[in-house]
């Protein structure tokens, strides 16, 4: 199931964002996530999602929208889905697959044009989900963070905004 996130979904959260960006992650996070990093996440976000099985929060990601000032790589119009992670334990069952595809289905709800991402070079298996719903390499947004790590942008064009 798919569903909001709610203040008790803190510590899992911040628990998944730690497995997947600091202690398998290369490059950018030097300290373990905490309740703050997600609270800080969910009043940013537009949506944060998990995705729970069985009480168990398996999966997150985040919708940013088109005027989130924290948002790292989307241009003005196009929303920024981040921080997706499926715990290892879970991953390859299509739970990533779900909460990108539920982003872009509330990005196109909201009338927003595209979405799009970052991801690490080394995030290979990222690349393959986000190429196989329909997101587009964008190379010439390529940039390299402030911590001297690549971020390769991914771009989903959902067509002409209905408030355009």
């Amino acid at each position: 199931m798919i569903r909001a996130t709610t203040e008790g979904d803190a510590e899992a959260v911040a628990a998944l964002w730690t497995e997947a960006y600091f202690t398998e992650g290369e490059g950018g996070r030097d300290t373990p996530y905490s309740r703050s990093d997600f609270e800080q996440t969910r009043t940013a976000a537009a949506h944060l999602l998990v995705a729970e099985r069985d009480g168990a929060v398996l999966g997150v990601v985040a919708l940013l929208a088109p005027d989130e000032p924290s948002r790292a790589v989307a241009l003005a119009d196009e929303a920024e889905l981040a921080r997706l992670v499926v715990s290892s334990a879970a991953r390859g069952q299509g739970i990533g697959r779900a909460l990108a595809n539920r982003c872009a289905e509330l990005a196109r709800e909201h009338g927003w044009p595209a979405v799009s991402l970052w991801s690490r070079p080394y995030q290979r298996a990222g690349h393959r989900l986000y190429e196989s719903l329909g997101y587009k390499r964008q190379p010439e947004r390529d940039s390299t963070d402030e911590t001297g790590f690549g971020r390769l942008v991914f771009r989903l064009d959902l067509g002409p905004s209905r408030s355009a």
